[in-house]
């Protein structure tokens, strides 16, 4: 109990961050538009932690989330059918395709830049959760029901990261976004399922 609260006096920032980022994902899952200004928030308490820590395509990535949470929140509230509630819908194949090849590209080239213009230590590792963290986010903004899964992947590749660099507080936050992540996919799931049969019936 002591080591945990002298983690979180330590880790101030770092534990507020987190707490921020729970929120946002539980919002997430009940599609509250809360999610939106919650994540603008936790995203910019992450970035400080990050540049304090060294992952600095990490804490680059917390910008881009904060331009999606902004679109995912104008999204939301008028990208549905008469410019009214957005849906839950499914990934079209084509889109999957063009996912994919930019998942490749996206990841190939945040490695090069971190290897050899910035030293990550992590470059591989941070390239393909850059890239795959842009893509989950902008799927969430839409409201893709696959997105959750592009998170389930990225989270589980997050925790080993978290686990190198012994950043223990953000560590325990991705356990539970896997958690959360799964929750949401089934949540979401069901959304879907029961607008497709509304709209069937009518």
């Amino acid at each position: 109990m002591n080591t945990l609260l002298e983690i979180l006096e330590e880790r101030l920032l770092e534990s507020v961050a987190v707490l921020t980022g729970i929120l946002c994902v539980w919002f997430n899952v009940r599609q509250n538009i809360w999610t939106w200004p919650v994540a603008i928030i936790s995203s910019l308490l992450f970035a400080v932690v990050f540049f304090e820590d060294h992952l600095y395509t990490t804490m680059l990535l917390q910008g881009l989330f904060i331009g999606i949470s902004i679109y995912g929140w104008r999204t939301w509230l008028t990208g549905g059918p008469e410019g009214g509630t957005l849906l839950v819908t499914r990934l079209r194949p084509v889109v999957g395709l063009i996912l994919l090849a930019l998942t490749v590209t996206g990841t190939a080239g945040f490695t090069l830049l971190l290897k050899y213009l910035i030293g990550s230590p992590y470059p591989l590792t941070e390239g393909l959760t850059t890239t795959l963290s842009v893509i989950a986010s902008w799927m969430a903004a839409r409201k893709i029901l696959e997105g959750w899964l592009v998170w389930i992947v990225t989270d589980a590749i997050y925790v080993g990261l978290f686990i190198a660099t012994e950043l223990y507080l953000t560590l325990l936050l991705y356990v539970l976004y896997l958690g959360l992540a799964t929750t949401g996919y089934i949540a979401w799931r069901t959304s879907y399922l029961s607008n497709t049969i509304l709209r069937e019936a009518t």
